[in-house]
């Protein structure tokens, strides 16, 4: 290679240093939807077919926010009880949590104050938290109305979003609301 140091335009260190990172985390139930979600915010599309996470998935996406460009880390990490420790490790320096439920399966939703204690005791920084009732695009086998999530949420001073990791409803703005609420606190 012929090039000398300097001969760039400008300083990468600083190029770097000016990129915006975030990390946000998944949590939930097993086959809530956390995957799809994530999915579907960063590639577009629904997967019909249902593989439980094994530990933990990732996904990335440059997501424009006004003028930001962010770098969005996704850490979808399984519900299942055998992975807790992972879990533990996954929480450090996040700073959004999606917790979310299914709303056509009562248990999720039952379950949401056990993920909140896991998530409190296992985060370092102030993370937002939002829960994310998904699935709502099934009309026929709904459990959890949306007042009662809401409610919920409301109680515990947590945002509430409502999505269809099939159809795609609420997952952009999800995500908007979501890393806005970043920015702000990074720019403080």
């Amino acid at each position: 290679m012929d090039r000398e140091v300097g001969h760039l335009p400008f300083s990468v260190k600083d190029e770097i240093a000016s990129l915006k990172w975030v990390k946000i985390v998944t949590v939930g139930n097993p086959g809530v939807g956390k995957t799809c979600i994530i999915k579907h915010f960063c590639e577009d599309r629904f997967t019909p077919s249902y593989q439980a996470t094994v530990g933990v998935d990732y996904g990335f996406k440059i997501q424009a926010v006004g003028e930001v460009e962010v770098r969005v880390h996704l850490w979808d990490m399984s519900g299942h009880s055998d992975y807790s420790e992972v879990r533990s490790e996954l929480y450090v320096d996040s700073q959004a949590c999606l917790l979310v439920y299914d709303v056509t399966n009562k248990a999720s939703f039952d379950n949401l104050d056990y993920w909140l204690k896991e998530i409190t005791h296992f985060t370092t920084e102030p993370v937002d938290i939002v829960i994310v009732a998904n699935k709502v695009d099934v009309k026929t086998k709904k459990a959890i109305p949306k007042e009662e999530g809401a409610k919920w949420a409301q109680s515990r001073n947590l945002r509430f979003f409502e999505t269809s990791s099939l159809s795609g409803h609420g997952i952009q703005s999800l995500f908007q609301e979501v890393l806005k609420t970043v920015l702000q606190r990074y720019d403080t």
